[in-house]
């Protein structure tokens, strides 16, 4: 196709342009069409300067001329050339992945074919021919109606050879696309092993890709449960700590003044992803850990954005394995009302999907050094894969995410008996001591802290707290275990626990708050901020005071940003 040739202008004077649907369509369909160029019946400058227009990019194969289909001299110089397959693949990926163009490109391939000249010459001929019958009025004007004169005529004059001439450039485009095609596999391929898709085999873009609700993850095809595709299985997908739990969009409402119940209250609302998993991954991913996320999302348009932004543009490492996408599910939604101080007032959540979060696989537990669980799955998935990681060596990080699920998972003591760091604020802190009382009321030792004479203990501010900890700690690993808890404004208390038996020593450490000249923005991501940089702080060496201290330094960074729960600032440590 392109712009067909207009001997006349109108009654009115002015010209005409018929042009195919062809070029309207590869401005909007993101693929690579290779061609012999255009057909010299048409018009090859008018062509060439309608894609200008369209904003699509064309280039010649190996040559500065654009070719002219069956000849590969149009006279016409072309907008750009490229000499190999390789080059083609990169321009088109690299006009995909990062300028983000919604248009295909045209690769238009010399024909060497010798009849190509002589049907050219028909072809000038037929021109001729058509120019001369258009004056006598012997034809119409109108370009719809001229192709079909020349097309005949040229058949007619080459006596076949028209024919002959377009199988041979037709397999000549073949397999020039065949080699663009295996380069840009080759592309997706170096591009998995640098950061694995959730679908490697389509996650290069193809024609189909929308921007409609049902555009799938991986920016290709639609995607659905099943017809998942295999995932690479290589090193490229190993990660040294693995997530678990919970992948949610976060619906935030602010009231602009004091909050008045049963009524409306003018402020701002605002939609981001969240889910203390998926936030403590985007932490992680953020600060170069690359962890590998095991949640559940349902096959819907914010699912599958959700998962796609956290693999893109955060490093989170997602294979077919550790992420469900669910049929007919909604993605996890939560809804909270802040203050006007920007503090929790109530909240609302739709959870039933996170029941479909696969478990581990024991191959990347073997790999892992830690793994981070939150609250969301269900119950008995928590103590298989926290067993399955502690057979495994894997220290566990727990994160009790509320405090029913907190007073929940602490009422089991094979899941509690795994944990090595928990991440619970006071009120969770609270609901898991009573519990572990509840179960066991010795767990309280009289020497919670030997390091605190009795005069301090009893004017200790906190001593209540580290009270509830050292019951929590007795419940947990043995040997060591430690509670990181968060106080709000009164920063974070580090309770550590060492040894075993009658030789158990605890230890504290408070740490006051670093948001005195900070204006707090949004607070439901600090506490996921400081849990996803504390991991990464101890992947990174350093030890338990230190890597609190970091955390601290993350959550500040999350309370000032107004429109999302994690703030991006966190990459650029």
């Amino acid at each position: 196709g392109g712009v067909h040739r207009t001997y006349f202008s109108d009654k009115k004077g002015r010209g005409r342009m018929d042009a195919s649907a062809d070029l309207p369509e590869l401005a909007r369909t993101p693929m690579v069409v290779v061609s012999a160029g255009v057909k010299s019946i048409l018009d090859i400058p008018a062509t060439l300067e309608y894609l200008e227009t369209l904003g699509v990019p064309v280039m010649a194969f190996g040559q500065t001329e654009f070719p002219a289909f069956f000849s590969p001299h149009s006279g016409v110089e072309a907008p750009c050339t490229v000499h190999s397959a390789q080059e083609v693949a990169r321009a088109y990926w690299h006009s995909r992945n990062f300028l983000k163009l919604p248009s295909g490109m045209l690769v238009a391939v010399p024909n060497s074919d010798p009849a190509g000249a002589a049907v050219e010459d028909a072809i000038q001929t037929a021109l001729r021919e058509c120019a001369s019958a258009s004056e006598q009025a012997t034809i119409a004007t109108a370009g719809r109606d001229v192709t079909p004169f020349l097309l005949k005529r040229v058949a007619e004059l080459t006596q076949g050879a028209s024919l002959r001439s377009n199988m041979a450039l037709v397999r000549n485009n073949a397999r020039v696309g065949a080699d663009i095609a295996v380069a840009i596999s080759e592309l997706q391929r170096q591009q998995q092993q640098k950061s694995p898709s959730l679908y490697p085999s389509t996650s290069i873009p193809s024609a189909l890709e929308t921007d409609t609700p049902s555009a799938s993850i991986t920016s290709s095809t639609p995607l659905s449960a099943s017809t998942q595709s295999s995932v690479d299985s290589s090193s490229s997908n190993r990660s040294r700590v693995i997530v678990m739990g919970g992948a949610v969009v976060d619906l935030v409402a602010r009231p602009d003044h004091t909050l008045v119940p049963a009524t409306s209250n003018p402020g701002m609302c605002s939609e981001s992803d969240g889910g203390v998993a998926r936030n403590v991954a985007e932490v992680l991913g953020r600060l170069g850990s690359r962890p590998l996320l095991y949640s559940a999302v349902g096959c819907d348009s914010r699912g599958q954005a959700l998962v796609r932004r956290l693999r893109d543009e955060c490093e989170v490492l997602v294979t077919e394995d550790s992420v469900n996408l669910v049929e007919g599910a909604r993605t996890a939604t939560y809804v909270s009302i802040l203050d006007d101080t920007a503090e929790l007032h109530v909240a609302i959540c739709d959870m039933a999907i996170l029941n479909d979060i696969p478990l581990p696989t024991k191959e990347a537990l073997a790999q892992a050094d830690m793994l981070l669980l939150d609250a969301n799955p269900p119950l008995s998935k928590l103590v298989e894969t926290a067993s399955m990681a502690v057979q495994a060596g894997v220290q566990v990080f727990f994160e009790p995410t509320s405090v029913p699920k907190a007073r929940l998972v602490s009422q089991n003591k094979t899941f509690m008996s795994c944990l090595t760091y928990a991440f619970p604020n006071v009120d969770e802190l609270v609901a898991m001591a009573a519990e572990a009382n509840a179960n066991d009321p010795t767990s309280v030792s009289t020497n919670s802290d030997e390091t605190m004479t009795r005069s301090q203990h009893d004017h200790d501010p906190y001593r209540d707290l580290k009270l509830a900890a050292v019951s929590v700690l007795n419940q947990m690993r043995p040997n060591e275990a430690h509670l990181i808890v968060t106080m709000g404004s009164e920063g974070v208390l580090l309770a550590s626990k060492y040894g075993t038996g009658d030789n158990i020593m605890s230890h504290f450490s408070h740490f006051p708050t670093r948001t005195n000249n900070v204006r707090v923005e949004n607070s439901t991501g600090a506490g996921d901020s400081l849990c996803g940089a504390f991991v990464h702080a101890l992947l990174e060496g350093e030890d338990v005071a230190t890597a609190v201290q970091v955390g601290m330094d993350a959550a500040v960074l999350s309370l000032q940003c107004a429109d999302r729960a994690i703030s991006p600032e966190i990459g650029d440590w």
